[in-house]
């Protein structure tokens, strides 16, 4: 038995199964805006992609500057009343004759604006209701249920399109959106307030202030100085990498739908672990031995023989990344101060998103000029060095989670 204090307590599964339902509705809306896009062509597609995550990538930063301003519960709450708004509109504009490509991208930059203020409260959250002895299973639970909405999310989406409808899509959407305006309101009535910060400053300023606490701090600037190099030579593998390596191996489709789903089974696995164990006491350190692995999985890859082999080197990169995200991220969180904690989680998935605008291209530039097994050498090299540099970074190395903060009281204090 694990003892109480080392559980998330109830209210905090109570506001993760309305996080469920946000990203359920999310993720089955950017099925539907993408597979429409893809009719009308590629360029389409990309472009409605790209809708998304610019307005995360300009507007996160403030995102969280709001959330520690207002409260974080507050903003989500008005966050998914917004995408239900948008999605009730998005439901009437496809009702209409063949919506155009513009009214998709409108979507998309009306759904990457709310996620730039909805994600870093969303992030915030755990911090703010779970004690933190409890806050690696806290996080680990969120991980399920965000990786649950992403494998969900689409099967659903085509399911709604072709019994119903894409409008059907949308109004599916608009409900997840509700039901989880609902669990806050529930969970806002239950938890206590506390008084917002900055209340008399400019949000600019105090963007400035978050980003200045972030890397002023020697742990918290290098958790997400290796987060940004994560997001640069791990996170594109299974969704860009192993589809690259596929094509230019000759395998097929299910091979590469096998491959995917390893390296989704390795982080499963570790998240499932640390669910019920908890986190590593050296947490820094084994964040950058969980990058450090998946870097040789990812150097592996050049040498695999067949799709089995690319399935276990695939299983690698997915413990390894599984391993990474569980211990970085409530050690992140345990070393925020609580009045910028929303703007230190804008700050770190920036880290995340701004890599992605880059990497991406590089790695289909690479494949395409060079080779796929330079691609995969210098992806892994670049991972490798970046988690061995981590395992030296003092901050880091010398890193343990507090476990003896005082518990939240009354189930957390939040805004």
């Amino acid at each position: 038995m694990v003892a109480s204090e080392h559980r998330p307590p109830r209210l905090y599964w109570i506001w993760l199964a309305g996080t469920g339902a946000s990203a359920l509705g999310t993720q089955m809306l950017v099925f539907g805006l993408v597979w429409h896009a893809a009719l009308t062509g590629p360029g389409t597609a990309a472009a409605v992609l790209s809708a998304q995550v610019v307005p995360r990538v300009l507007l996160t930063l403030h995102g969280g500057a709001l959330s520690d301003r207002v409260g974080a519960l507050p903003v989500m709450a008005v966050a998914n009343t917004v995408l239900c708004a948008v999605a009730l509109t998005g439901a009437v504009v496809m009702s209409g004759t063949g919506p155009g490509a513009v009214a998709m991208i409108v979507i998309a930059l009306a759904l990457g604006t709310v996620d730039a203020v909805d994600i870093p409260a969303s992030a915030s959250v755990p911090k703010l209701l779970v004690a933190s002895t409890a806050l690696g299973r806290a996080m680990a639970a969120r991980q399920v249920i965000l990786h649950g909405s992403v494998l969900c999310g689409p099967p659903l989406g085509g399911a709604a399109i072709t019994v119903l409808g894409l409008p059907s899509l949308y109004g599916a959407g608009a409900a997840c959106y509700l039901v989880t305006v609902i669990v806050l309101c529930c969970v806002r009535s239950r938890a206590r307030s506390a008084s917002s910060t900055g209340a008399g400053r400019g949000l600019n300023r105090q963007v400035r202030q978050g980003v200045a606490v972030v890397f002023g701090t020697p742990l918290l600037r290098a958790v997400v100085l290796l987060t940004g190099a994560f997001a640069m030579f791990v996170i594109p593998f299974s969704p860009l990498v192993v589809p690259v390596v596929s094509a230019a191996r000759g395998w097929d489709a299910v091979a590469t739908g096998a491959a995917a789903g390893s390296f989704g089974a390795g982080m499963a696995c570790v998240t499932a672990v640390v669910l019920w164990r908890g986190t590593a006491s050296r947490a820094g350190a084994v964040a950058a031995w969980g990058m450090i692995t998946a870097a040789a999985g990812i150097a592996a890859t050049a040498a695999v023989p067949g799709p089995v082999a690319l399935c276990l080197v695939s299983l690698v990169v997915g413990l390894g990344t599984g391993v990474f995200s569980t211990h970085a991220g409530p050690l992140f969180l345990l070393a925020c101060p609580r009045e910028v904690v929303g703007r230190a989680q804008a700050v770190v998935t920036l880290a995340q998103w701004l890599p992605l605008l880059w990497a991406n291209p590089l790695i289909g530039l690479t494949a395409q000029a060079r080779s796929v097994t330079l691609l995969l050498v210098v992806w892994g090299a670049g991972a490798g060095v970046a988690g061995t540099a981590a395992l030296f970074a003092r901050p880091l190395r010398a890193a343990v989670p507090n476990h003896r903060a005082r518990p939240p009281e009354h189930e957390g204090k939040t805004g």
